[in-house]
């Protein structure tokens, strides 16, 4: 059967970091030590949550300190600006484009990493399901079920390519979607690549 589209995950498959201050991973740091225990789902909620940090931080009951929150944000706005597209999305978006492949973006992230989207070229149509935005994250179910609705495809029609072999390569193939598995130091196994450019 004919792939009709294709889906990419966002961060180390498409998008890369400059800078990591992992800010997050510190706002819980401090509650840890404040005496807020850590949740078994607090990554989850980190990642469908639609709120800004401060508004997120309330939310799960963390009083942090207004220093610590203009740290995290400063720290997000330095991530932000450190971001690039690796050399290989460019042309694979363009020639996918040209055969009239759909292109999809599927993304577990934080409500600030989603101007990361804003680095695909604009002139090409991307679907965009992010997490913080749907209230679900990979390797569940309802993000692939989404993304394939409104792609209009069926499951056998798609590829799906990330770098994370959970969330990105068994997620999607448990949904009947094929899958390959982004390792961008090198590719050793049948279900690997290690550029985009392969999938053409």
């Amino acid at each position: 059967m004919a792939t009709k589209s294709v889906i990419f995950d966002l961060f180390g498959t498409l998008v890369k970091f400059g800078t990591m201050h992992h800010p997050y991973r510190k706002l819980l740091k401090w509650a840890r030590e404040n005496g807020r225990a850590v949740q078994a789902d607090d990554a989850r909620y980190l990642m469908t949550t639609n709120l800004s940090v401060s508004e997120l931080a309330a939310s799960m009951g963390i009083n942090a300190p207004q220093i610590l929150l203009d740290q995290i944000n400063k720290e997000i706005v330095e991530e932000l600006k450190s971001l690039a597209l690796y050399d290989d999305v460019y042309p694979v978006f363009e020639q996918l484009n040209s055969q009239g492949v759909k292109i999809a973006i599927c993304s577990n992230l934080a409500k600030p990493y989603g101007k990361a989207v804003e680095l695909l070229p604009p002139e090409i149509p991307v679907l965009k399901g992010l997490s913080y935005e749907l209230g679900t994250i990979k390797p569940e179910p309802e993000i692939y079920s989404w993304i394939l609705k409104m792609a209009g495809v069926d499951s056998a029609e798609t590829l799906f390519i990330g770098d994370t072999f959970i969330a990105d390569y068994e997620g999607p193939r448990k949904m009947g979607i094929p899958a390959l598995h982004l390792t961008r130091k090198g590719s050793t196994m049948p279900h690997e690549i290690s550029s985009l450019r392969e999938i053409i």
